[in-house]
């Protein structure tokens, strides 16, 4: 255990990433799903109790997923570098719903599912160009809306408690924007800037929002996960990290009071990943907040 602010933060296995991304807790499963982007990976964490220290499941991906979201006992939908797909956990299968792109020089990375079980994410480029990326959401009857483009790096995703507003990160702008946002149609309203990363150190990443409507920033180069209050765009806290590059942050546990924190050895020096060992791993600690239970995709047909 490493105890960082008071806060005690602790590696959930030996794992070690090389892009860990998309932290999201299944009540159903009562287990954290994440992904190892760039290990081409979707992982699951079952807690378990003191005595077991809980255990893993592994599954091995055809090509890397950004993003994951549950959907019903042995299925879930990934955000893949070749578009949005239902992922079969026992056949091990993969079946493409749509690509709204149908390039190969981008892919999908972060992305969650609203109240009312639409898939939103957003893409980025894997050549490193700026403005390549787009924003999109996989409707219930299964077709993909684009809601707008100019990304540079799609990233965190969240809502407020009270599901009126979105809150998003394009990485590449060092902002985070808030959206108007209906639930009942799903569609975003004015827009106006909430927190800035301007004076912060690294990017801001993947982030969460908690049952008090905080929003919680994963630091990429910036070895940190911090609490902002969007109203008064404050920085009200941080947890540091023994890594470098901190990419997303959900609750969860069976209070949702477990932070669950993904990090990156992509990009890392050698001489960097032998100081900081713990580079890459999945961590957890309770930081005295309480998060938003996380949504799936509901379709309007449960067969597809």
């Amino acid at each position: 255990m490493h105890e960082l602010n008071n806060i005690y933060l602790e590696p959930v296995s030996d794992y070690r990433a090389t892009l860990g991304e998309g932290p999201c807790w299944l009540e159903d499963k009562q287990a954290l799903m994440w992904v190892d982007i760039e290990g081409k990976q979707l992982r699951f964490y079952y807690p378990g109790h003191a005595h077991d220290g809980g255990r893993e499941e592994v599954y091995e991906l055809p090509e890397r997923a950004g993003a994951a979201v549950g959907y019903t006992e042995h299925k879930v939908v990934l955000a893949l570098e070749n578009g949005f797909a239902y992922y079969d956990l026992n056949t091990r299968e993969t079946t493409p719903i749509h690509d709204p792109e149908n390039r190969e020089d981008n892919r999908f990375n972060d992305g969650k599912c609203d109240a009312a079980g639409r898939f939103w994410a957003g893409t980025m480029s894997l050549v490193g160009k700026d403005k390549q990326g787009g924003f999109y959401c996989l409707e219930k009857d299964l077709s993909v809306r684009p809601i707008f483009g100019d990304v540079s790096t799609s990233n965190g995703l969240g809502w407020s408690p009270d599901e009126t507003v979105m809150y998003y990160i394009d990485t590449g702008t060092k902002k985070v924007q808030a959206f108007e946002f209906d639930v009942e149609t799903g569609t975003l309203g004015a827009e106006r800037t909430v927190v800035s990363f301007e004076k912060e150190e690294g990017w801001p990443d993947g982030m969460t929002v908690d049952a008090d409507g905080n929003l919680w920033i994963a630091h990429y180069g910036g070895s940190r996960v911090s609490k902002w209050d969007p109203v008064s765009g404050l920085k009200l806290e941080e947890i540091m990290l023994p890594a470098q590059n901190v990419t997303s942050c959900a609750f969860g546990g069976a209070d949702y009071r477990d932070l669950y924190i993904t990090t990156a050895a992509d990009g890392v020096s050698d001489e960097d990943l032998a100081k900081l060992p713990l580079t890459g791993a999945l961590f957890v600690c309770r930081p005295g907040a309480q998060g938003q239970p996380m949504h799936v995709f509901q379709p309007q047909s449960i067969s597809e």
